[in-house]
């Protein structure tokens, strides 16, 4: 049974509501979900009209394409990834609609989100992510943290390094520790 937003934000009116959306929202769900089961933490997943995983947790993902009615889940961290097309008013709407000490995670590199993003905001915290450091070695990419340490990565594609630097900033802000967090990441693939 397809449930509704304002069916969703009803059950979950109590959890953190953590809003992924944008062109490559489905990509970010999996690695924050991968990161978080590496590490046994609890989470709830909404995604497109079900609710995928219920665990009963303080946390809820919702995954959603960038529509008017994601303002019904009164998200308070909302995370941006790449967006095509002429969705600029969603976002502004969705921006507009982030509470007071709410998050915003957005692209560094994408200048139509980060003027829209760049806005005065009253205690809203916002974050930029972007491609992190990293290494090509005999074909294998490694990321490398803000102490030098290197850590090689399953992942192939350098494209899904910027993806994976959204998931990152978003496990940060949900209790993942760096070093948790690259430990995490070299299990992906």
């Amino acid at each position: 049974m397809e449930l509704t937003p304002q069916a969703v934000y009803n059950q979950i009116i109590d959890q953190q509501r953590i809003v992924i959306t944008g062109d490559d929202r489905s990509l970010v769900t999996k690695f924050v979900k991968s990161i978080l089961d590496s590490r046994q933490r609890k989470y709830n997943h909404f995604s497109e009209g079900k609710l995928t995983t219920i665990a009963g947790a303080a946390i809820t993902f919702i995954e959603y394409p960038l529509r008017p009615e994601l303002k019904a889940f009164h998200h308070h961290v909302l995370l941006l990834t790449s967006l095509s097309g002429n969705d600029l008013n969603e976002v502004k709407g969705l921006l507009d609609a982030t509470p007071k000490s709410g998050i915003i995670i957005y692209p560094e590199e994408n200048e139509k989100l980060k003027a829209l993003v760049g806005k005065e905001r009253a205690d809203i915290q916002l974050i930029s992510y972007k491609v992190p450091p990293h290494e090509v070695k005999n074909g294998q990419l490694i990321l490398v943290s803000s102490t030098n340490e290197k850590f090689p990565i399953k992942l192939t594609e350098t494209k899904n390094l910027l993806v994976l630097a959204a998931a990152k900033e978003l496990v940060r802000k949900i209790g993942i520790s760096s070093g948790q967090y690259y430990n995490a990441a070299a299990l992906i693939e």
